[in-house]
Order: C-alpha cells, then sequence, then structure tokens
C-alpha cells in the first residue's frame, strides 16, 4: 500500500485548462479507488472552494499559508511529518526541494515563447516556472504531459527528461455534466440562435486574440461573441461587431457552444488544446487552430486555419469536410486517464 499526497492548490485557483485537467483527474482517480489499497490525500489550502464529494480520496485543509506560500511551505511540512508519502502535482508546479515524485507538465509556454511575456508580472511568472521547468525535469522520478507535441517539446529542451516522460491527456465527459442554461439570451439579447461565432479567449498573446479581431474587421456582416479574461485591450480597437462578454458562467458558455454558428479558437500555442475539444463534445462545428498541439487532439473532426492569417472567409473555411465528433471524442476518457495517472503513481512509489 503506497501514501500518495496530491497537490491540491489548484483547488483554490481561477478555473483554466490546467485547473479543470487537476479537478477531473482527481474525480475520475477517486472512482477507480474502490478495490484498492492505496492511501491517497488531497491536501488542499484553506481558501480552496468547490470541494468535490469523494468516496475514496481523503480530502485534508491543510495550513495557514495560501498561494505559492502554500505550496512552497505547507505542503512540504506535510510531507515531512509523512516521510513516505509521494507528492503527486497535476498542475505544471510543485514544492522545492523534497523526496522525487510525480509532476504534470502541461507545456512549456514560457519556454519556448519569451516574447509573449513583457510586463514586469508576466516575466516574474516566466522565471518562476522556467525555475520549475529545469528542477522538476531533472529531479522527478516521472514526468507526465498532455500530447505527443508537448512530450517531443519538453524531450527536446529537457533531455534530462527524455527517460521518465509519458503522456496522459485530457478529456471532455464532465461537459455531461453541465446545466446549460435556458436563459442566456436574456443576459445576451443582441446574440441570435445559429447567428454569431463564440469564443473563449483573451487578449494575451498566446491565445491569439487579436486574431479573432482582425477576422471580425474582415466580415463585418458577423457577429463575433467573445468570454474571458481580456487583457491587453488598451492596444486593440474593437469593431462594433464584436461582443466582449469578459467572465461568463459555464452555464452561459454552454448555451454559447451549443448555439454559436461555429466555435473558434486561434491558439497559436497549446500543450493540448481543451476548449475546442470541450466545444466539439457539446455538439458544436469548431474552427481551430492548426498549430502545435491541435492538429493532434482534434484529428479531422474540426475546420483548421492558420492562426498566422486572418485574411480568411469564415463562410468557406466552414465549407471544409471533416468527420463526425466521435473519431476524436472516442479517444478521451477521464477514466482512462486516470487508470494511467493511478499507474504512473504506483511505479514511482516501487521504485
Amino acid at each position: 500500500m503506497g501514501l500518495y499526497v496530491i497537490n491540491g492548490k489548484f483547488m483554490a485557483d481561477a478555473q483554466s485548462g490546467i485547473v479543470r485537467y487537476g479537478r477531473e483527474m482527481v474525480k475520475a482517480m477517486d472512482s477507480c479507488l474502490t478495490e484498492s489499497n492505496d492511501e491517497v490525500v488531497l491536501l488542499i489550502p484553506p481558501n480552496a472552494l468547490d470541494i468535490p464529494e469523494l468516496r475514496n480520496i481523503q480530502i485534508l485543509r491543510y495550513g495557514k499559508h495560501t498561494g505559492i506560500l502554500w505550496e512552497q511551505l505547507s505542503l512540504p511540512r506535510y510531507l515531512r511529518n509523512h516521510p513516505k508519502g509521494l507528492c503527486v502535482n497535476l498542475c505544471n508546479v510543485a514544492p522545492f526541494f523534497l523526496r522525487p515524485g510525480l509532476t504534470v507538465i502541461h507545456d512549456i509556454m514560457y519556454k519556448v515563447n519569451p516574447s509573449h511575456y513583457t510586463t514586469l508580472r508576466n516575466r516574474a511568472s516566466r522565471f518562476w516556472h522556467m525555475l520549475q521547468y529545469r528542477y522538476l525535469t531533472w529531479h522527478e522520478k516521472r514526468i507526465i504531459t498532455d500530447s505527443e507535441f508537448s512530450l517531443l517539446e519538453i524531450q527536446k529542451h529537457y533531455p534530462t527528461a527524455r527517460s521518465k516522460i509519458g503522456v496522459i491527456p485530457c478529456a471532455w465527459q464532465h461537459v455531461q455534466e453541465y446545466a446549460c442554461s435556458e436563459d442566456w439570451q436574456e443576459r445576451y439579447p443582441f446574440l441570435r440562435s445559429g447567428d454569431f461565432y463564440f469564443s473563449l479567449a483573451t487578449l494575451a498573446k498566446n491565445k491569439n486574440g487579436t486574431w479573432l479581431i482582425d477576422v471580425a474587421k474582415r466580415n463585418p456582416d458577423s457577429i463575433f461573441a467573445i468570454a474571458g479574461r481580456h487583457y491587453e485591450t488598451a492596444a486593440v480597437t474593437i469593431p462594433s461587431n464584436v461582443r466582449m462578454l469578459g467572465f461568463i458562467s459555464d452555464a452561459d458558455a454552454c448555451a454559447m457552444i451549443q448555439h454559436c454558428r461555429a466555435f473558434i479558437y486561434p491558439s497559436l500555442y497549446e500543450g493540448f488544446g481543451l476548449p475546442p475539444l470541450e466545444a466539439l463534445a457539446l455538439g458544436a462545428k469548431v474552427i481551430s487552430s492548426n498549430a502545435t498541439s491541435l492538429p493532434e487532439v482534434l484529428g479531422d473532426c474540426v475546420h483548421y486555419i492558420s492562426p498566422y492569417d486572418a485574411d480568411i472567409d469564415l463562410d468557406k473555411v466552414l465549407l471544409q469536410q471533416v468527420k463526425e465528433p466521435e473519431h476524436t471524442l472516442s479517444r478521451y476518457s477521464w477514466e482512462k486517464s486516470a487508470a494511467l495517472m493511478l499507474a504512473a503513481m504506483r511505479s514511482c512509489y516501487t521504485e
């Protein structure tokens, strides 16, 4: 029997694809542990919210710190008091100077795209993640990533990871639990069903939100609804056919995905690309960037565009022949990914 301590800092973090991976992976692992003798603890900070109901994984709220201090001080303190525990980090970052464990590095965007980080805060974040990448790829027993693309990227830039890295992908089944809002048009009366393009994006450089703005300018008769936290808007002129929605609920996002003309995802760099997979699972037509991991993940079921060329006619893009979504969706399962994760954890414990 092994003791596994999951770094639950993500339970207090704002929703993102990486946080979604952590939350869904924990729930799926809990379902896989029904007949296991392993002891798995989800250690969470005092400000963690929306705690799931788990039957086989113990949830323990621990420590007084929050954020990075919790991760680097409180979590290590618990593990020092439980020296047989293996630390499992699902969201890119781990405590320094602990017994080697398992960490999921979703991508190394901070390493390969330095020009995307220009503000003081972004540069500080890049410095922190660069330290983590180098330390973790050298120190950990096992590195996991989301896609073959990310595996090759990590192996290229951090050769010490080559012998201990594997792929455990995201999945989409969590969207089946969404309760899509039926009254979304009361809050967004300017959006008509089937008559707008929808995107979950920021104007951060890697998400390529400026491409959406440029495409909107070239397609003035179409409405573009963009949801998410928006940055760098001061340097961008927003045309009249673009609706910047800001943060919206999962229920409203679900409804918009189901009622849009197409879901657009023009990202320049992704380690996996969860939002377009979710949109595909919700029945939307998907227009996706053809960059980095996205063709690997989405296969032949979406309409591809170059994220570097905004001079396109979206009506013509949607004429591309694509396969039924099941060709892609059948490849991904949280249950399968959780089983692979548990196997990787156990292999670390017995080494």
